[in-house]
């Protein structure tokens, strides 16, 4: 094999050529893998601890309902075991004496949503004045019973002036397979 004799000068530019491969293969093969390597770590990270955080809002709002959960819990076990929404509604109509103004009452099967159900009455009251009606709202109306007013319809009475024809569907909140409270 014939050796090739190069100048001072070429050996020079050989050198350079020979240093600049070696530094393009560090810096292709080793520098800029591992800088990848850590901006793909610090991506990583971000997204584990942006996760942690979504985890810990939604273990927050876990706690909150399950603090819900047990306040409806304590309400329920509060409340006579026999309560019934019909019942509730008639004793009040009674009370604030709109019992003769009564259409109808007519209860809806109950949903359910988990350990709790919702039954609901709807029923409508005719030719009621207004102090009478505002009594009786003010009766059926108890947060602390779990009872509420879902909708109400309010019209002019076209028979009698001065009063009003009146349909509410009333909400209550119960347990749900008929369980009892503890």
């Amino acid at each position: 094999m014939k050796q090739l004799k190069l100048n001072q000068r070429e050996k020079m530019a050989v050198g350079f050529g020979g240093g600049a491969l070696v530094l393009f293969v560090l810096l292709q093969f080793i520098v800029f893998p591992l800088f990848d390597g850590r901006a793909k770590l610090a991506k990583r990270l971000a997204a584990r601890e942006k996760a942690v955080a979504e985890m810990r809002l939604l273990q927050e709002q876990y706690r909150q309902i399950g603090q819900q959960t047990g306040s409806l819990s304590t309400l329920l076990a509060e409340r006579n075991p026999e309560f019934s929404l019909f019942s509730f509604l008639e004793e009040k109509s009674a009370a604030s004496e709109v019992k003769e103004l009564i259409a109808y009452m007519k209860p809806s099967e109950s949903t359910e949503h988990g350990q709790f159900k919702q039954s609901q009455v709807e029923m409508r009251l005719q030719g009621v004045g207004l102090a009478k009606l505002v009594a009786f709202l003010e009766q059926i109306e108890a947060p602390d019973q779990l009872v509420g007013i879902d909708k109400i319809a309010i019209q002019d009475n076209s028979k009698e002036e001065g009063t009003l024809d009146v349909t509410l569907t009333m909400v209550s909140i119960d347990r749900a397979g008929g369980e009892t409270a503890p």
